[in-house]
């Protein structure tokens, strides 16, 4: 029983300080400090039952074997929950019809003129939620298939037009609602709204 009970609390801790640095790395400290008490007192339970019997293998085993799952699990919920935001910098020979394409279904676009090394090109700068660069990524290559693609991760979004026409970010809950189990009321499925689809 104890056995269980170390590998069940191990996965528990390791998941649960995945989920903490991702979150603290998206800017939330609050949330990140108020799951790391509940983490290291899982910890501290799952050490103690470990170090009370160090001759025991089964419950060796256990502890790593539940860190391990831990980081599989943990690595998992973090694909499906795509907590944040993603800056995708693309750089295409005609991006007119790909910026309004993207504009068409929700996506907030900037877009310039650029000089490549023989000709000019259109840059396009995207800001979205995370959970939607699937979308994205299914537009650019319909229309612009040989289009440069950058992703990046921003930790802070502040002022200017597209902090303030992007919706807030959803609590973790609604995250793991939508993106591990899907719900149709957490437009899950589509980017935001399509009043975000004009020109910075």
């Amino acid at each position: 029983m104890e056995v269980a009970l170390i590998f069940f609390l191990q996965v528990t801790f390791v998941t649960l300080m995945t989920l903490r640095w991702i979150i603290l790395f998206k800017g939330n400290r609050r949330l990140a400090t108020f799951i790391s008490f509940f983490e290291i007192t899982i910890w501290v339970v799952a050490l103690g039952l470990v170090v009370t019997d160090l001759l025991s293998p089964a419950r060796i085993i256990a502890y790593a074997l539940g860190h391990a799952t831990g980081v599989a699990l943990g690595s998992w919920l973090e694909e499906r929950l795509a907590y944040g935001f993603s800056l995708v910098l693309l750089v295409a020979k005609d991006g007119v019809p790909l910026a309004q394409a993207l504009r068409d279904r929700g996506f907030a676009v900037t877009q310039w003129e650029g000089a490549g090394k023989t000709a000019r090109r259109d840059i396009l700068l995207i800001l979205f939620r995370r959970r939607f660069f699937k979308a994205l990524q299914k537009t650019v290559e319909g229309i612009q298939p040989d289009a440069f693609v950058l992703a990046l991760e921003p930790r802070i979004v502040r002022g200017g037009f597209l902090s303030r026409r992007l919706p807030p970010i959803p609590s973790v809950a609604q995250d793991v609602m939508a993106n591990v189990f899907g719900s149709d009321n957490l437009d899950s499925a589509s980017p935001p709204d399509t009043d975000q689809a004009k020109n910075v």
